[in-house]
């Protein structure tokens, strides 16, 4: 009996790598409060996921201009983690995320649900049961889509180093 519940663990164990999701890629977001589309990259760093923005397609990046820290204000909002601290839970939802947003400089409790055909909802809420909450569709570009804007991305040698000045943000 204590081989087959060892068994058991393991069989479990192995599918759960394989099935694991990796919501690492490129995503074209919903249409914003301010009109405009964005590209983002989402990826994965010491275990948790992060997001920051690549190119806004309609307009150009704003400043974050009403930030409570002076030294961050001049910081624009491609080039610069705005999602971060996602964790994978047991349902398959990345949790525990916070979003900071440019245009009134909050921050909000972020979740992402991966759903069919390389489409998430990325979830932002003002409270952490998601009661007051809102989801916008955002869908993953594959390979060929992406390249157009591969010169756009910044290493994310770069990239890390704002996720601190981000949570430096956080209201």
């Amino acid at each position: 009996m204590h081989l087959l519940r060892y068994g058991v663990c393991l069989i479990w164990g192995f599918f759960s790598v394989i099935y694991a999701r990796d919501i690492s890629g490129i995503y074209l977001t919903h249409k914003g409060t301010e009109g405009g589309q964005a590209i983002v990259e989402i990826f994965k760093h010491d275990g948790k996921y992060y997001i920051y923005g690549v190119k806004n397609l309609e307009a150009e990046p704003i400043k974050d201009s009403c930030n409570k820290n002076a030294d961050l204000r001049k910081r624009k909002s491609v080039g610069v983690v705005f999602g971060y601290g996602y964790t994978e839970n047991d349902e398959g939802h990345f949790v525990n995320g916070s979003i900071y947003n440019f245009y009134n400089c909050k921050t909000y409790y972020g979740k992402i649900v991966p759903k069919e055909n390389d489409k998430i909802d990325f979830i932002g809420a003002l409270d952490s049961y998601y009661m007051l909450s809102r989801a916008y569709e955002w869908q993953r570009l594959n390979t060929d889509q992406s390249k157009q804007y591969q010169r756009y991305r910044v290493p994310l040698k770069h990239i890390i180093p704002t996720i601190n000045d981000t949570m430096r943000s956080k209201k």
